[in-house]
C-alpha cells in the first residue's frame, strides 16, 4: 500500500482573518488609555518589578491574543516566518533597514541616533535595578518591545493579506502597507504628532514588508530591536 501523506492544513478564510484582525487590534485599542506615557499605570513605578509590569502588560496587550488565535487556528509560527530558512537574508535586510533608518533620524536630529532602546522607559528603570536585576530587566524589555512587538507586526500583516486572498509577497504586499498605516496612526495617537506618525510608518512597514521579500519573520525582530526608542551615541 502507498505511504499515506498528511493532509495539509486548509487556508485561513477571508472572514476569519477579518475576526482574527479585529479582535488583536481591539485589545490593543483598549490599552492605548494606558499606554499612553502621560497616562501610564507604571509611569511612577521603579526597579525590575516596575519593568516585568511593563513587559507582563505589553505582552497582554500585543501578544497573548496573536498567539491564543495562532493555537486556535492550529498554525505554526514556521507559517509566519519564524523558522531558520532564510534567516540570513531576512537579518541581512533588517540590518541594512535599520541602518537607514536610524541615519534619517540622526540626520533629522542633528545627532547621531543609534543605541537601540536606549530612550526606552523599562531600560532607565531595568539599569537602575542595578546588577543582576538589570540584565534580567534589559532582557525582559528586548523580548517585549523587540521580538514581541515585532511578531504582532508580522501577524497583522499575514492576517491582512489573507482577509484580502493576497499571497503577501513583495515590497507592495498590502499586509506591510496595512501594519505601516496602522502603527503610524497608533503612535499618533499616542500624541507622538506627524513626526511620530512618519517614522512609525516607516518602522510598521519594514516589519510587515521583510518576511514579505524574504519569505522569513526573523529580520523583523531584529529590525524592531534595533530602532525601537533609539537614542544618541
Amino acid at each position: 500500500m502507498p505511504e499515506s501523506k498528511a493532509s495539509p492544513r486548509p487556508l485561513l478564510t477571508r472572514s476569519k482573518a477579518l475576526a482574527d484582525l479585529i479582535l488583536a487590534v481591539g485589545v490593543v485599542l483598549v490599552s492605548l488609555p494606558w499606554a499612553s506615557p502621560s497616562n501610564s499605570l507604571f509611569r511612577r513605578m521603579n526597579g525590575l518589578t516596575a519593568v516585568l509590569m511593563l513587559a507582563a502588560f505589553q505582552f497582554t496587550a500585543e501578544g497573548l491574543v496573536p498567539m491564543l488565535l495562532i493555537a486556535v487556528r492550529r498554525e505554526r509560527l514556521s507559517s509566519f516566518g519564524f523558522t531558520p530558512r532564510n534567516a540570513g537574508k531576512s537579518v541581512a535586510f533588517a540590518v541594512v533597514f535599520a541602518a537607514a533608518y536610524d541615519l534619517a533620524l540622526s540626520c533629522h536630529s542633528g545627532a547621531w541616533i543609534w543605541v537601540p532602546l536606549r530612550r526606552h522607559t523599562a531600560v532607565r528603570m531595568a539599569l537602575a535595578a542595578g546588577f543582576p536585576g538589570s540584565l534580567v530587566g534589559l532582557a525582559a524589555t528586548i523580548a517585549a518591545w523587540g521580538l514581541l512587538e515585532a511578531f504582532f507586526g508580522v501577524f497583522f500583516a499575514k492576517r491582512v493579506n489573507q482577509m484580502l486572498g493576497d499571497g503577501g509577497k513583495g515590497w507592495l504586499a498590502p499586509g506591510a502597507l496595512g501594519f505601516a498605516l496602522f502603527n503610524g496612526l497608533l503612535h499618533f495617537a499616542l500624541g507622538q504628532g506627524i513626526e511620530g506618525f512618519v517614522l512609525s510608518f516607516g518602522s510598521g512597514y519594514a516589519i510587515g514588508v521583510i518576511p514579505a521579500i524574504a519569505d522569513n519573520a526573523w529580520g523583523s525582530a531584529v529590525f524592531q530591536t534595533l530602532t525601537n526608542s533609539v537614542g544618541q551615541l
